[in-house]
């Protein structure tokens, strides 16, 4: 009767490790996270979050309600250049994101609920928050943003990493 007992026991401990492994190699994907550096005079870092949401934050330094932010963002590599357009006015209400074939195309409406957030009194920074599945579940993506800076004196472009440029790639999970 031990040996039964002892041979149940140790046969559930192997199924508790084999437990703990599915589980542990089950959890869902996190967010692969790069923050890329630009060489730009107002723009400087760019940090990129792929994951269930595609999260862009631009530091950008001073800014004011005049100013205007561009993110375009590139999800096939087969097609250069970008797919998606989002722009970002300080304090006011989010635009629509645009399905584009390439940086001068005006492109169309899709239908998709993000976030940006810009605020000319505030934070330095601008940021948008997409959810993956608005964008067609990418397994990778890259970023090209623009700062278009109202300030005295002739208004500032800066490009990053520059003009219609695209950051490294970061992939998905």
């Amino acid at each position: 009767m031990r040996r039964t007992l002892h041979r149940i026991a140790a046969g559930g401990v192997a199924v508790a490790a084999s437990l703990a492994t599915v589980v542990a190699t089950a959890q869902p994907a996190a967010a692969d996270s790069t923050t890329f550096n630009d060489g730009g005079g107002h723009l400087t870092t760019v940090r990129v979050d792929h994951g269930n949401d595609i999260r862009v934050k631009a530091r950008v330094g001073d800014y004011n309600i005049g100013s205007h932010f561009s993110f375009w963002l590139d999800t096939d590599s087969d097609d250069p250049g970008p797919e998606y357009k989002i722009k970002v006015y300080p304090n006011s209400e989010v635009l629509p994101i645009r399905a584009v074939e390439n940086f001068a195309d005006t492109g169309s409406e899709i239908d998709c609920d993000y976030r940006a957030k810009a605020d000319a009194y505030g934070l330095k920074y601008v940021s948008i928050r997409v959810p993956r599945d608005c964008l067609g579940t990418p397994d990778r993506i890259r970023v090209s943003v623009r700062a278009n800076y109202s300030i005295p004196g002739p208004n500032v472009v800066d490009w990053g990493p520059g003009r219609k440029k695209f950051f490294d790639w970061v992939w998905w999970g």
